[in-house]
């Protein structure tokens, strides 16, 4: 029987860091995967739909050349091609985890692994033990009862990501991230999108502001939405995209901030145990439950996890939104189209909102428009380090660039604006 000082089954974010900083802190590490490593996000979600959405971007902005003084003949796109650079890139991208993988002594083993009691993993005929285990599992895609996915009317994100004909009409059922990727890419592309959502609004936990406008911007792309709408099978019009969100592949595991289950010796990180399915998340709870397999004593916290939504105009966010802050919070807007860098890239649709306490301490960033998801980072380090509105305010920025927006949202959460008149409607 092989022996290992930590065993981690499943090579997604959280699994393969996982691996990785164990091996770094000087562990004999063996990683289990059935498939292929990267897992959901590099395979099938955050990476293959950022590539699509990256040519789709790249075409509108072609759309737009003539307002920018460029004649050119009018631009087609081909939906085959763009599959095709998102194959090569994932490929890319997992053979770069493979090599990281391979430089640091981690083990790979093709397989299905199966926790039969602490300690040890049975992956076929193979039996292998270990000191501490780490459960990297994973989610699946969703469904709806009554609907069956067969990979040609009903799909699941998975499926939609190989698609390489244009579906003259799509149903969305889920107004989520996934949903409003695809609605996205495929009304870019010339379908006819309907957005389902069962519930009173779309992006549950997203401000309301920043909901209302990207509705607004959804509807002029044409792009219909029916909330308070139970999706059903008789309901489809052509092909029908079920992203109702995603379920862990094994349910009943629960963790501490630490990582552990109830079981001594074993660990579980990502979807199949965190409130917030994020590849980021998984990263760092993969790193904490590593450092704590060998000694140390790490904890994971909810607190200031971002998020990003690659729609055009971008959205992204951290921590409390103006409604969870409540109305005794300080409020700061300041638009896009009052930023030089934005009317100068005409990318003027947006705004960014700073949300503060009584006392000044941020409880909340949240942007929509151009570069959103890059301009989270600093906000999130900002509520991370509990840096005070009045410091934010204090750092001023490069001119021209977008983080001259959140430096002019902190000084409006103080009432400070320079370059906005007071009162002045977003």
């Amino acid at each position: 029987m092989s022996k290992y000082d930590i065993i981690v089954i499943g090579g997604g974010p959280g699994g393969y860091v996982a691996a990785i900083r164990a091996a770094q802190l000087g562990a004999k590490v063996a990683l289990v995967e059935k498939d292929k490593v990267g897992g959901t996000c590099l395979n099938h979600g955050c990476i293959p739909t950022k590539a699509i959405i990256a040519s789709i971007k790249l075409f509108e902005k072609i759309q737009k050349a003539d307002s920018f003084g460029i004649s050119c003949p009018t631009p087609t796109i081909d939906l085959a091609k763009v599959i095709e650079r998102k194959d090569q890139i994932v490929g890319k991208l997992i053979k770069g985890v493979e090599n990281l993988l391979q430089k640091n002594g981690v083990e790979v083993i093709q397989g299905e692994g199966i926790l039969t009691k602490p300690g040890h993993v049975k992956i076929g005929s193979r039996d292998v033990q270990s000191q501490a285990i780490i459960l990297a599992t994973g989610s699946t895609p969703a469904s709806i009862p009554s609907i069956t996915f067969d990979g040609r009317q009903f799909l699941t994100s998975d499926d939609i990501l190989s698609l390489k004909q244009v579906p003259e009409k799509l149903d969305v059922v889920g107004g989520g991230v996934i949903g409003l990727h695809f609605a996205y890419i495929f009304s870019a592309l010339g379908s006819q999108v309907t957005i389902y959502e069962a519930l009173p609004e779309i992006l549950p936990g997203v401000d309301d502001e920043i909901v209302a406008m990207i509705k607004r911007i959804l509807k002029r792309k044409k792009i219909e939405i029916k909330t308070n709408t139970k999706f059903e099978a008789g309901m489809s019009c052509g092909k029908s995209l079920i992203c109702v969100g995603r379920k862990p592949a094994q349910t009943g595991i629960e963790v501490n901030e630490k990582m552990e289950t109830k079981t001594p010796g074993v660990y579980a990180v990502g979807d199949v145990v965190s409130k917030k399915m994020f590849a980021h998340v998984a990263y760092e709870q993969g790193v904490i439950a590593a450092e704590n397999a060998m000694g140390g004593n790490k904890t994971f916290s909810y607190a200031y996890v971002p998020y990003g939504i690659y729609t055009q105009p971008e959205i992204a966010g951290v921590g409390l939104t103006e409604k969870e802050a409540g109305s005794n919070a300080k409020v700061g807007k300041f638009p896009y189209a009052a930023l030089g860098i934005a009317q100068a890239m005409g990318e003027i649709e947006g705004f960014i909102k700073v949300i503060s306490d009584e006392n000044g301490k941020l409880l909340g960033v949240h942007i929509i428009g151009e570069e959103a998801t890059t301009l989270i980072g600093a906000a999130t380090l900002a509520l991370r380090n509990g840096l005070k509105v009045d410091q934010l305010a204090e750092t001023f920025q490069a001119h021209p660039s977008y983080p001259e927006g959140l430096h002019e949202a902190a000084l409006g959460a103080l009432a400070k604006s320079l370059h906005l008149q007071p009162r002045a409607v977003i």
